[in-house]
């Protein structure tokens, strides 16, 4: 598919054409097959036309399609001349001549708008509003458009998932491409180069906040859209789905007046929403609160944020430093990335700060070793660490499709239940997207550093001693968590165990 560069106008109706769809399906698809163009077909289209719809053009048309837009009122003037006609290609002339008046007029009237009108309802503009439109309403975190050889594929993440969502004619990236780059304010002629922007999409009067990230394939630039909701809520402790048991420990590490509290765990656990709903708690003592992220991704009222810039200098680490003289009571680093940011994070976490950060680990023992092979002193580390939120995210199963069974033997073993217990299966259907699930939860590991752990870290105790003295403190794992979750009927064993592998 490509987008008509021409006025259609200039070209000759083919009556051959204009009788391949019958006039039922010209009504209902709203669109008209009009003449041949190169080596493809014309398709006169209006504001009303799916690109869903291409695939049943595709069952008349084998050839390349190249769409033209007619506004609405020109649309029920063409259907109405075609139903009186007999011959359609005098309906077609009639309408032409019809038309060109009317157009003449407008542009004689007020060029500039007609030229906007024209521009917002382009078929790319449409096939673009409708992806983001249609990702919005299914909650979709990220848009792909994945450029193949024969092929656009636009796939979406959706709880985590990336599922394919449809594709489009390969010929048409630059068109996409470039209707992306204008929104985004980015360079157009730029194909063979990354390039990093955002836009404001209003949908329902709402606005999203999309990043976006253009790189160039062998088929063409690849973009991925990250969709943010700038009015979203945040949530708050007791909507993260914390056990009583960790609540009280997160309680403790929040309410304290100095530490560093690191929330670890592997891209896309949801450690940003857990640190913002900590920040929402800490407002409330009415402290000075600054941060350090990469990038900002949601504003909170009441908090200065600081947003990194590494290409101007701007890093962590400068930005720790200064901020270190505005007088803060808490600060949150984005994420802890070089030994300067982690000793800065740890001095400032002993002279008074409560300070959050993120690390990348598998568990919440592994932040220990993680620091120390960043070559943090253990006197530094005993001094600093207050606290340690290991997490994951598991989808939901959908309440309005899932299943209830008996466990066989090898998920009683799993579970350590007998027989008789009962969980639920995933179905589908159209509430989840045919998935079986819908949303996602956390599942959580809270450790709060008291003398025992301190003294094991002294010591440089292996990993396993660790292990023992969480089990002697009846703390829970994440694997505890999530089995708590597959009996309260809320995830599956196949969640879980992709989760945890």
């Amino acid at each position: 598919m490509k987008i008509l560069n021409e006025d259609y106008r200039r070209l000759k109706p083919d009556e051959d054409c204009l009788k391949l769809l019958p006039i039922e399906f010209v009504e209902k698809y709203h669109c008209l097959i009009y003449s041949r163009y190169e080596e493809g077909i014309v398709v006169l289209v209006n504001n009303n036309f799916e690109y869903s719809n291409i695939s049943k053009l595709n069952y008349f048309i084998k050839e390349q399609l190249y769409l033209s837009l007619i506004n609405n009122e020109e649309w029920m003037e063409l259907i109405r001349l075609i139903k009186l006609s007999q011959n359609r290609n005098q309906a077609i002339n009639k309408f032409q001549i019809n038309s060109d008046i009317i157009s003449q007029k407008a542009l004689n009237d007020n060029s500039k708008v007609l030229y906007k009108a024209e521009i917002e309802n382009a078929p790319i503009v449409k096939i673009i509003d409708s992806i983001i439109e249609e990702a919005i309403t299914l909650k979709c975190s990220d848009i792909h458009f994945e450029p193949y050889e024969n092929a656009i594929k636009v796939k979406m993440r959706i709880d985590g998932k990336l599922l394919d969502k449809t594709s489009l004619p390969i010929n048409s990236l630059d068109e996409v491409a470039t209707r992306i780059k204008v929104l985004s304010n980015l360079d157009i002629t730029k194909k063979y180069f990354p390039q990093d922007g955002k836009l404001i999409y209003n949908y329902n009067e709402v606005d999203y906040d999309i990043r976006v990230s253009l790189i160039p394939s062998i088929y063409g630039e690849r973009i991925a859209l990250r969709i943010l909701d700038v009015k979203r809520g945040y949530l708050n402790i007791d909507e993260l789905g914390f056990l009583p048991s960790a609540k009280e420990l997160i309680n403790k590490m929040i309410n304290a007046t100095s530490g560093l509290i690191l929330v670890v765990g592997p891209t896309g656990s949801g450690k940003s929403t857990t640190l913002q709903a900590f920040l929402s708690k800490n407002l409330e003592r009415n402290e000075n609160i600054i941060t350090v992220e990469d990038p900002v991704e949601y504003s909170i009222d009441g908090i200065s944020q600081i947003q990194i810039n590494e290409e101007a200098g701007l890093d962590f680490a400068v930005c720790l430093r200064t901020i270190l003289r505005q007088d803060p009571n808490i600060i949150m680093i984005g994420e802890i990335r070089d030994l300067e940011t982690a000793k800065i994070a740890c001095r400032a976490s002993i002279t008074g700060h409560l300070v959050y950060s993120t690390l990348h680990t598998n568990s919440s023992i592994g932040v220990i070793n993680r620091l120390k092979d960043m070559d943090i002193e253990s006197f530094l580390l005993v001094d600093a660490l207050k606290g340690i939120i290991s997490q994951r995210l598991v989808r939901c199963l959908c309440n309005h499709c899932k299943k209830k069974v008996n466990v066989s033997n090898e998920e009683a073993k799993i579970l350590n239940v007998d027989l008789n217990t009962t969980i639920f299966k995933a179905q589908g259907c159209g509430h989840c997207n045919l998935t079986g699930y819908k949303g996602r939860r956390g599942i959580y590991e809270v450790i709060l550093i008291d003398e025992d752990f301190r003294k094991l870290i002294i010591e440089n105790a292996p990993s396993n001693k660790f292990w023992k003295l969480i089990k002697k403190k009846n703390y829970k794992t994440i694997a505890d968590n999530a089995i708590q979750l597959v009996l309260d009927g809320i995830t599956t064993i196949e969640e879980i165990q992709s989760v945890l592998d």
